[in-house]
């Protein structure tokens, strides 16, 4: 686990280091600011189609080879923001990075799965979580730093050289955990096929996915993408903090309490509490969090509506992972997370332009209410009947 949580955290870095500094860094490589806006989505509608497909090759072919595959994509991918100049170049980088990404994360997962138990299975999807939620928070802090530092080039140049670390550790430190890597998939499904096979084989699975897309809709979608609008409206200029200081400095901080979330509801969720339970805990958490930034305009509305948001998005991103887990089995594992990760990336990809087309119709504060309405309009799904599992030789009573 530490070997893929460093080199999902690293890997990190230069895709953070471009939203910290593409934008104000344009001219120098050549880009216009719509062009910017393409590139900084692009990654993510790839991603949607790639993560099944990354999910299925991985039941074939193993984990290993194809988790250290994404992290030498990543590599090259931000050294080339570092030598590309012009749109073409950087859309290739990113269409690269989404490649990378899908390998590493569907990869990540479901490594953390194989090496679990049902009584470990929360823990360990939390502890590689946080890794993630690190790599959120020190990216762009460590990022946007090195650019004023050394400038844009020169900072791609290095974050690409912390991104090898990263895949060195994986490769000196990773054993294959597929227990056949042999391929075990059918042949007559591949990607997406495969997936939603994994899905149908297993009740519950799809609720489960749905789960994920939802509350990755919320966070990495709505809030985040509203950060700087909502920094803007709340915060005193008074204060004499600057609207990009305030808002990477809330993303930061979000991050960093996910991440301590992560590994405290991931443990939880394998104790007499159960999964159930905490995901209907962050969806409550969400709900509140997004009702109090509609209807408290304050800064302090603002910062506890920001760290109910992070507390949920924490809580849903460890517990649901595992219960992905303990639905699914071996050989179709990484087809159901393929399938898992690509609803999370239809959440993030869709909520920023759900967002900005909402802001002329209902402003903010319309837009966060809509919000916690569908996060509560979620809790049926993590509130009906009860599924045993077996998984690894042990019976577990998973409530769904």
């Amino acid at each position: 686990m530490l070997a893929v949580g460093l080199a999902a955290s690293l890997a990190l870095f230069g895709d953070l280091t471009l939203y910290a500094g593409l934008v104000t860094q344009r001219e120098a490589v050549g880009l216009s600011l719509a062009q910017v806006g393409i590139l900084l989505s692009v990654h993510r509608a790839l991603r949607i189609a790639a993560n099944p497909l990354v999910g299925a090759w991985m039941d074939r072919a193993g984990r290993r080879p194809l988790f250290l595959l994404g992290g030498l994509l990543g590599v090259v991918s931000t050294a080339l923001y570092g030598v590309g100049y012009g749109f073409w170049p950087f859309l290739a980088a990113r269409l690269l990075w989404g490649l990378a990404w899908a390998l590493l994360n569907v990869g990540g997962l479901t490594i953390a799965l194989d090496v679990s138990t049902p009584a470990t299975r929360g823990r360990l999807s939390g502890i590689y979580n946080t890794w993630v939620w690190a790599g959120y928070g020190a990216g762009p802090l460590v990022g946007g730093l090195l650019i004023d530092l050394t400038g844009f080039r020169s900072a791609m140049l290095l974050c690409a050289g912390v991104s090898a670390l990263g895949v060195l550790a994986a490769a000196l430190l990773l054993k294959e955990t597929h227990a056949r890597a042999a391929p075990t998939v059918t042949p007559r499904y591949a990607g997406l096929r495969s997936g939603l096979a994994a899905l149908r084989a297993r009740p519950g699975l799809g609720r489960v996915v749905l789960l994920n897309g939802l509350t990755t809709f919320a966070g990495d979608g709505i809030m985040l993408a509203s950060m700087a609008v909502l920094m803007e409206q709340r915060l005193d200029p008074a204060l004499g903090i600057g609207m990009a200081t305030a808002s990477g400095a809330a993303i930061a901080l979000r991050s960093l309490l996910a991440a301590v979330t992560s590994l405290v509801a991931g443990r939880l969720s394998d104790g007499p509490a159960g999964r159930a339970a905490l995901v209907r805990f962050s969806l409550v958490c969400g709900a509140l969090a997004f009702g109090l930034l509609a209807l408290v305009p304050t800064p302090a509305g603002a910062a506890v509506g920001v760290l109910l948001g992070a507390i949920s998005g924490g809580t849903a991103i460890a517990v649901l992972a595992a219960w992905m887990g303990d639905l699914t089995h071996g050989r179709s594992q990484a087809a159901a997370l393929g399938a898992y990760a690509a609803a999370g990336d239809i959440g993030s990809a869709s909520g920023p332009y759900l967002a900005f087309a909402l802001l002329p119709l209902v402003g903010l504060a319309g837009v966060y209410m809509l919000t916690a309405g569908l996060l509560a309009l979620g809790l049926p799904l993590a509130s009906r009947g009860l599924a045993k599992v077996k998984q690894n030789n042990h019976k577990i009573d998973t409530e769904f």
